[in-house]
Formats: structure tokens, sequence, C-alpha cells
């Protein structure tokens, strides 16, 4: 039985789509050798995945509706999290404006971006 590349994906994401199909009663399998996946670095290693033929048609139908679901869910993550990005934004605008009349804005360059950070950082725990 001759088998169909139906996806490719990252190793960080492999298992997650080989048990996704598995659980809808899917055969895959990879082309590649994922023993290897650990080993290659810079992001652009894709895994193939693979199924039967007859498989193909279902299997591609399940993944489509899985990274419609999953692109939703970051679109939505992002919709909440553009409020705290904005927020900080504003104060560290607000914060260089004052450093900056003050006369101490090149010294305090490092401190105003961990200040951005943490801003961030504790409005999107708050949103989350």
């Amino acid at each position: 039985m001759d088998n169909i590349i139906v996806y490719k994906t990252n190793p960080g994401s492999l298992q997650v789509v080989l048990g996704l199909l598995r659980k809808e009663g899917f055969n895959p399998s990879t082309l590649e050798d994922t023993a290897l996946a650990p080993v290659r670095t810079g992001g652009t290693f894709l895994i193939s995945i693979t199924v039967p033929r007859d498989e193909a048609e279902g299997a591609k139908s399940v993944l489509r509706k899985w990274d419609q679901a999953s692109q939703l869910e970051i679109e939505k993550t992002t919709r909440k999290l553009t409020g705290p990005l904005i927020f900080s934004v504003m104060v560290i605008v607000v914060l260089v404006i004052i450093f900056l009349f003050l006369g101490i804005l090149w010294d305090n360059v490092p401190l105003l971006f961990v200040i951005g950070l943490l801003v961030f950082a504790i409005l999107a725990k708050v949103v989350k």
C-alpha cells in the first residue's frame, strides 16, 4: 500500500499531529527519521506525515479542521494581549518623556526595557 504526504510539521508538533490522526482512526507514519529531528536546528526542518492513499482525504480534512481551530486560538490570544502591549508601550513613552526632561534617559534605557517587560507581563497575567 502506498502512502501519501498529508501534512508537514515541525518536530515540536509531531507527536500532537500523530496523536490526533491516530485518535481519529488513521494510520500515520513519517518519511523522515524522527530521531534525527532534535539534532537539526534553525526551525526549518519539517517532518512529512503520511497516511495510506485511501485515508488521505479524511486525514487532510481532520488536519484542516485542527489547523483552523489552532489559528482561531492564536487569534484569540493575540487579541487578548493587544491591550496589555499597547498599555505597556504607553507607560514606556511617558517614562521616556519624563527621563528625557530629567536628562537621565540614556543612562536608563535598560531600566525602561525591564519596566516595559514587567508591565506587559503583569497585565498579560491579569488578562489571562
